[in-house]
């Protein structure tokens, strides 16, 4: 298996479920496998073969790992026109009616699930860090890392 990420970066669960699942994927696989973050933490992709990949995705509510196998080239089928019914070579052609200009899409919503596991993390950190401290040194160590944090969310 060849991690194009550090495996260490994932949550206990979230490690131990992916391993599970990448060995029952390498033992059927005669090729050794390589995973990519795609929305790391939550979704991985696992080249399987050359022409076969593997979309690995995180489901919180079953605590584990699933995915879907599709070959590289896959790309949906192109919608079919419809064939004209009946001969109008004759019909006089009417007048074009201007396109309306397509409104602009809005731009989606940022998926923030891994930056919120990287907070949730940090915060974990930063109080174990904390807890040998005084109630007092606590609470002047919060204040400088909420001065630092806004500081640096400003520029």
């Amino acid at each position: 298996m060849k991690f194009n990420f550090n495996p260490a970066q994932l949550s206990r669960p979230q490690r131990n479920k992916l391993m599970d699942v990448l060995r029952v994927i390498q033992a059927e696989n005669k090729n050794e496998i390589e995973i990519m973050p795609v929305e790391f933490p939550l979704k991985l992709k696992v080249k399987l073969d050359d022409d076969v990949e593997m979309l690995l995705g995180w489901n919180p509510e079953s605590d584990s790992y699933s995915g879907i196998a599709m070959p590289k080239d896959w790309e949906p089928e192109p919608e079919t026109k419809p064939e004209s019914q009946k001969d109008t070579a004759d019909l006089p052609k009417p007048e074009p009616k201007p396109e309306p200009e397509p409104e602009p899409e809005p731009e989606p919503e940022p998926d923030l699930s891994p930056v919120v596991v990287r907070v949730h993390a940090l915060a974990r950190t930063f109080a174990s860090l904390a807890k040998p401290l005084s109630p007092q040194q606590r609470f002047e160590i919060g204040i400088e890392f909420c001065r630092v944090l806004f500081k640096e969310l400003l520029e």
